[in-house]
Parts: structure tokens; C-alpha cells; sequence
């Protein structure tokens, strides 16, 4: 047993180690001029918008000269300016330090996701995290200081105080959304489907002041900038966008979009009083596959959703499908559309799982 369990882990690290490696040549071929190219763009959103207004972090002809010479490319800033002000404080910082210091909180991030929904136990949570860490999308999101692990991390807190009882605590985890929605904007009506009204409550008691707020912050010419910064930077390569409408022809994208949200409502009106896990699964895969506007990196969600899956005990065939799904999710960059495809039959293979087969006490949880 001590050799089968050493020999686990040697594998485990070893196969890691060339993946890792592997990640650092890809994503050396982006040519991005400094480390940490998206925290970049958090880190001058916090001090345009301290110096100029935080209206003005929108602005393409502010914000993209000045991330351009600094980062080779234009990456202009699309999320939330409640992002901008979390980072305000390490925008007093020199960069190297900030993007350090961010760094470190994206493995906190990702090391809390893994405490709290890692599926088994020793050796075998153990590979599941180091196997999820050496993923593409996981790896390149901390590399390049990507905030979606925040807002990862903010879910599976959301999930853990769901299964210990705390709806209302639960929703106001789920707040953190804001940062970058479109990772998870759609965890909320899953849960609501499932029953979980006190969530989703919570939710927007905070949520919607935070949009109020946000719109009297940066006015509505926000929207304008928004488009004409996207217009700007279609040109220009930059990572690759894995959803059903940046993968298929426009008529098929809509049709895809509808199935999915079907799918996804069937799935959680069925699973209503099993507990949170499949719900905010699925949440998290329709967000990514329906979302106008996902990174591959964000694809780093779905290493939750398939934890929270696992979690389940589902049928060996559904266990094989779910770890299947880290090849398809780490050739993202190379075969988007192929993972798209993959995406969208895991989701339709989650309408035959029967969640109250194995359902733990904790995990039914009152709405």
C-alpha cells in the first residue's frame, strides 16, 4: 500500500511537472511585454480611475494607449470598476510587488476552492488538486494574474455555507460575482430553480445596489466606450474564446443557447431538494457555454463543477465522463470548438444523473 500510494504521488507530480511546463511554452507564444499582462490591466483601472474618474478606465482613448505600451497589446478593461477597487490598494504598490502580492491571493483563491470541495480523501484529493493546477486554464489564469479564480473561489464558499444551513451567508458569497459575471452569472437562477430563494434573495440585496452604484459611478457611456473598445481590439489576436456564440456560426450559437438553458432548467427543477452541488454545477457550465464573452482561462470554473459533480458519487460511465472532460477543457486553446462540443454533451449526460441515488444527509440542505 506505501508503494502504491509513494508511486501515486510521483506520478501525480511528474506528469504535472511536464504539463506545467508545457503551460509556461504556451502561453510564452502570446508575447505579452510584462508578467501578469490582466492584473495589469486591474492594477491602471485602479490608478486611471483614482487620478481621472473611474468613467475614464472605460475610455478607449485613455485606457488603451497606455496598456498598449506597456503590455504590447491593447487589453482593454471590461470588468465591473467594483474590480478596479478591490485592487486600488496594490495600485499604490511599485508593479512587481502588486502582481506578486496577486499572484498570492489567486493560490490562496484556488488552495481554499480545493480545501473545501476536492472530492475523496489523502492521496486522492491530492491529485486532484495538483492535477487542477497544472490545467491550462487554471495554470495560465494564475500565470497571467486573471481574477476568475476569485470569483471561482466565491462560489465554492457560497456552496460549503449552503451545506452547512447559511442561505443568507450563502447569497451574500455569491456577491463576489460582480467582479467578473460572466463566470458564473447564471449559478444564481440554478439555485433558484433548485429552491434556494433565501440565496438568490441575499443575492441581490447586495447585488443590486452594487449595479446601482456602478451605473451613477460610471454613467451610461459606459456602454458606448465598452463597444468601441471591442471594436478596437477585434483585430488583434489574443486568447481564445471557448463559447457556443464565439464558436458557431450565429443561427447555431442561438439554437445551441436555447438547448442549453432548456437543458439547464430540466436539470435543476429535477434536482430540486437533492442539495446545492448539481445546481451550481450546472450554473457554472451554461454560464461558460452561453456567455457572449469567456477566455479559455475562465474555463477554471468548471474544474469546481466538476468537483461539485464527483462529490455526488454519480454512475461510474458519468464519474469517466466528468474526468474525461480534462482533455478537452486543456486543448481549449487548439480545439475551442471541440471543447464546446464536449461542454455541451457533459451538460446533457447531467440530465440522467440521479442525484438523490447517493445524497448525503449534509448535502440536503433546506432552502
Amino acid at each position: 500500500m506505501r508503494l502504491r500510494r509513494e508511486h501515486g504521488i510521483t506520478a501525480a507530480l511528474g506528469i504535472s511537472l511536464v504539463l506545467a511546463f508545457i503551460d509556461l511554452q504556451w502561453s510564452s507564444t502570446l508575447h505579452y511585454k510584462l508578467p501578469q499582462p490582466d492584473f495589469y490591466v486591474y492594477y491602471l483601472a485602479a490608478q486611471l480611475g483614482r487620478a481621472h474618474g473611474w468613467a475614464a478606465i472605460y475610455d478607449p482613448a485613455m485606457f488603451l494607449p497606455p496598456v498598449t505600451a506597456a503590455v504590447g497589446k491593447p487589453l482593454p478593461y471590461l470588468n465591473p470598476p467594483e474590480l478596479a477597487w478591490l485592487v486600488t490598494p496594490l495600485s499604490y504598490l511599485p508593479y512587481a510587488l502588486a502582481g506578486w502580492i496577486w499572484i498570492g491571493l489567486l493560490a490562496a483563491a484556488f488552495g481554499l476552492i480545493w480545501y473545501l470541495v476536492a472530492p475523496g480523501r489523502g492521496l486522492v484529493r491530492l491529485i486532484h488538486g495538483v492535477g487542477a493546477a497544472a490545467l491550462l486554464p487554471v495554470f495560465v489564469g494564475v500565470l497571467f494574474g486573471q481574477v476568475s479564480l476569485v470569483v471561482v473561489a466565491a462560489v465554492a464558499v457560497s456552496w460549503w455555507l449552503l451545506t452547512t444551513g447559511r442561505p443568507w451567508l450563502a447569497g451574500l458569497a455569491l456577491s463576489a460575482l460582480i467582479l467578473k459575471p460572466q463566470v458564473a452569472f447564471l449559478v444564481p437562477v440554478a439555485l433558484l430553480l433548485s429552491g434556494y430563494w433565501r440565496v438568490v434573495l441575499a443575492w441581490l440585496l447586495v447585488s443590486v445596489p452594487l449595479a446601482i452604484i456602478t451605473l451613477l459611478v460610471t454613467g451610461t457611456a459606459v456602454f458606448h466606450h465598452i463597444s468601441a473598445s471591442l471594436h478596437a481590439v477585434s483585430g488583434v489576436a489574443g486568447p481564445i474564446q471557448s463559447s457556443l456564440l464565439r464558436q458557431l456560426p450565429l443561427p447555431l450559437a442561438i439554437i445551441g443557447m436555447v438547448l442549453v438553458l432548456a437543458i439547464s432548467t430540466l436539470i435543476g427543477w429535477r434536482g430540486r431538494g437533492s442539495g446545492p452541488s448539481l445546481p451550481i454545477a450546472v450554473g457554472l457550465i451554461s454560464s461558460v457555454l452561453v456567455s457572449p464573452y469567456v477566455n479559455f482561462y475562465d474555463l477554471s470554473a468548471l474544474v469546481l463543477a466538476g468537483w461539485l459533480i464527483l462529490r455526488l458519487d454519480p454512475h461510474r460511465w458519468q464519474k469517466a465522463a466528468t474526468l474525461g472532460m480534462y482533455v478537452p477543457l486543456y486543448g481549449a486553446p487548439i480545439w475551442p470548438v471541440v471543447t464546446v462540443v464536449c461542454l455541451c454533451g457533459w451538460l446533457v449526460s447531467l440530465a440522467a444523473l440521479d442525484v438523490g441515488r447517493r445524497a448525503t444527509a449534509s448535502q440536503r440542505v433546506a432552502a
